[in-house]
């Protein structure tokens, strides 16, 4: 019994820290896209950037509906994106395709992750966030 306690303890203690890693590196990720994108505004001025993000987001979505209905295709989806965008922008860079495309994924990302629909069911029977078979919780 008493191990069982230390051993929770000590599972507590490393999930705190590695959850702190974590919120740690999403800000990093955060601020790095953050100073890519700066820098890209001041490379090309604001109006020519954002009318190549506006571009460049309407491609993407455009591309994922293709796509939709293929597992694992994100290889495929990011050659295609930057076919497309080359077609649209041209002289394009790779690094500024990878911004757009991180900047885009990073926004979507970001509003999944808020809006909470793929957040796991929380059953407080197990005191643990988890996903809860609806037939086998007691109605109360």
């Amino acid at each position: 019994m008493i191990n069982n306690e230390i051993s929770n303890i000590i599972a507590s203690g490393v999930l705190s820290v590695l959850g702190a890693l974590a919120s740690y590196g999403v800000t990093v990720g955060v601020n790095y896209i953050k100073k890519k994108r700066d820098a890209l505004i001041a490379q090309m001025g604001v109006d020519k950037y954002n009318e190549n993000y506006k571009l460049a987001q309407d491609l993407y979505y455009t591309v994922e509906q293709k796509f939709r209905f293929i597992t694992d295709a994100g290889k495929q989806k990011a050659d295609e994106f930057n076919e497309l965008l080359v077609e649209k922008i041209p002289g394009i860079s790779q690094e500024e395709m990878d911004h757009f495309r991180e900047t885009i994924c990073g926004k979507i990302n970001s509003k999944v992750k808020d809006s909470k629909i793929l957040a796991p069911a929380f059953d407080k029977n197990r005191e643990i966030a988890d996903v809860v078979d609806i037939n086998t919780v007691p109605v109360q």
